[in-house]
């Protein structure tokens, strides 16, 4: 993504924030509609209900915001219209396998007896939680 489209899309969204505020706020005065601007701006059909219930009313305040919030979101550079940015790299990450046993244990126990291979349910039914805790925390290193 360019810098000239980056800057465009927060101009966007910038406006279509303060277009959905300026449209929130009416809808509640007027109609007692209450909104949620942020879903509006990451659902397009939750948006495309809002700005059809809006334009049904007789207010040409509410049909100008309508109008610029349509070009906004659906028009040809809109924000619902453009290519969703890349997942970040961590979420494309593959998951970890998960431990059964607390790492703190694992490690204490693998310390003490060489292996987990080795250890046998006595030794795991000594240890104390707490002094799992007070081996591993952070501030025992200082």
């Amino acid at each position: 993504m360019s810098v000239s489209t980056s800057i465009h899309n927060a101009h966007s969204d910038n406006l279509a924030f303060s277009l959905m505020a300026r449209l929130h706020v009416i809808l509640r005065r007027q109609n007692e509609r209450v909104t949620d601007i942020e879903y509006m701006r990451i659902d397009p059909q939750y948006c495309r209900y809002i700005l059809d219930f809006a334009r049904q009313l007789p207010n040409p305040d509410l049909q100008e915001i309508c109008a610029k919030l349509e070009q906004v979101f659906f028009g040809e550079q809109g924000l619902f219209v453009r290519p969703a940015a890349a997942a970040p790299l961590l979420s494309r990450r593959e998951p970890v396998a998960s431990y059964s046993k607390p790492i703190a244990t694992a490690v204490k126990v693998e310390s003490a007896k060489g292996s987990l291979a080795d250890v046998d349910a006595t030794a795991l039914a000594h240890l104390d939680q707490n002094s799992i805790v007070d081996q591993t925390y952070i501030g025992r290193l200082r």
